[in-house]
């Protein structure tokens, strides 16, 4: 249980969680849900033989680690690290084609020695499909593209470069280390630091600088996990929880946050929490204050702006919707620490509009979204879409922390 949550509960003792309710010229404080009492009988589905959850809420708060899940035939446990790891190897994944008409630039940091300052070297950028480009693109880590890779301007590559298809363009190249190309070579420029690899009977034409360059064939590969099958079940997951939550204990009504007018804020404790959807005509704040997880079954649809905040030094979020997300006003994930402590799933197959003034402090996975920026975008963590329209500048700061998350779940004997 995190350090600001009581071990023990007694009495009419209200939990953090509040829905807020702004009206004209004034804020009413609404607390619509209080801690249920530990002697007051089980929870809702125990008694009549349903659902269980595999242990209470008291006994999972006092436990410590990122949230732990409930998994397959809502009975399992799942470290939330461990899918966060699988999903987010690379800074940004694209199922489609990735074509840039401006600056793209991705580096990354690590976010356990603190806020995002400066980017180091690292960060890779993963494409199922061509990636083109007439401005500039600059990788700090790896680049992969299941097709060809046209430049236009230039292309800088801080790690290994592999592509499956030719790479082309008037453009300048540089990669750090080595290069695997499934294609011709026609550039502008090509500056390998290590080993360049072309099968044979593919051209290369073009100033060529290589510490090595081999004739041996080349593996096909799509970079980023878009098959259906390989994908996150984020369906599945919010229908475990559907049934399996911990909404009882703090008095949350799955329909809390249907057909609202107004702003509202929910703060959630430490805990496993569904709601049906979220609909409303104006803005919403949710706040986690602990190791908390939150299932929203039918998707998210806002007249004005979506906030997602994580208050306290151990709160984290995962945040799993089962449909599409659509706010009228701007996306900001993260609370401005830059420093990502959440992870979003979405299941919705539509377009996702971050507007000016949006901001992504997490790490987003949406494999069956448009994700369309407008203005210029700044992601601190990493991002997994179908594909991405950029209409400005584009940063992604690679949270490197990610790639060894399950190392930071605990045992279920000790959580």
């Amino acid at each position: 249980m995190s350090k600001g949550l009581s071990h023990r509960v007694h009495g009419a003792l209200w939990v953090g969680l509040l829905i807020n309710v702004w009206a004209v010229g004034c804020t009413v404080r609404d607390p619509v849900a209080r801690v249920r009492e530990e002697d007051a009988g089980p929870t809702p589905g125990e008694e009549d033989g349903g659902p269980t959850l595999p242990e209470d809420w008291v006994t999972y708060c006092q436990g410590s680690g990122p949230p732990v899940l409930v998994g397959h035939g809502g009975t399992g446990s799942v470290c939330s690290a461990q899918v966060a790891q699988q999903a987010f190897a690379h800074a940004l994944c694209t199922c489609e084609t990735l074509a840039l008409n401006a600056p793209l630039r991705v580096d990354g940091f690590h976010s356990s020695q603190g806020p995002y300052t400066v980017g180091e070297r690292g960060g890779a950028l993963a494409v199922n499909g061509n990636l083109t480009s007439d401005n500039v693109v600059d990788v700090g880590g790896a680049l992969s593209a299941e097709g060809l890779i046209r430049m236009g301007f230039s292309l800088s590559v801080g790690g290994d470069l592999h592509g499956s298809g030719s790479l082309m363009g008037n453009g300048t190249f540089t990669v750090a280390q080595n290069a695997q190309v499934r294609g011709n070579v026609e550039v502008g420029s090509l500056k390998v630091g290590g080993r360049l690899t072309v099968p044979s009977g593919f051209v290369l034409t073009g100033p060529i600088q290589a510490a090595e360059v081999l004739r041996q064939p080349v593996e096909a590969l799509s970079p980023c996990d878009c098959a259906p099958a390989a994908q996150v079940d984020i369906a599945g997951f919010v229908a475990n929880h559907e049934r399996v939550n911990h909404n009882a204990d703090i008095g949350l009504e799955p329909s809390a946050l249907e057909g609202f007018s107004g702003s509202r804020t929910l703060e959630l404790p430490c805990g496993r929490f569904y709601l049906n959807r979220i609909e409303g005509q104006g803005g919403l704040t949710l706040v986690a204050q602990g190791r908390t997880a939150l299932f929203v079954g039918e998707g998210v649809r806002l007249g004005e702006q979506l906030a997602v905040e994580v208050s306290g030094p151990e709160a984290e979020l995962d945040l799993f919707i089962g449909g599409d997300v659509e706010v009228t006003g701007p996306l900001l994930l993260g609370g401005g620490t830059r420093t990502p402590r959440m992870r979003v799933y979405i299941a919705g197959t539509g377009i996702l509009t971050l507007p000016v003034d949006s901001a992504i402090e997490g790490h987003l996975y949406a494999p069956q979204v448009l994700l369309r920026l407008s203005g210029n975008a700044e992601v601190f963590g990493s991002v997994f879409v179908r594909r991405v329209e950029a209409s400005s500048t584009a940063l992604l700061h690679h949270d490197l922390d990610v790639l060894n998350a399950a190392g930071t779940c605990v045992s279920s004997s000790t959580r």
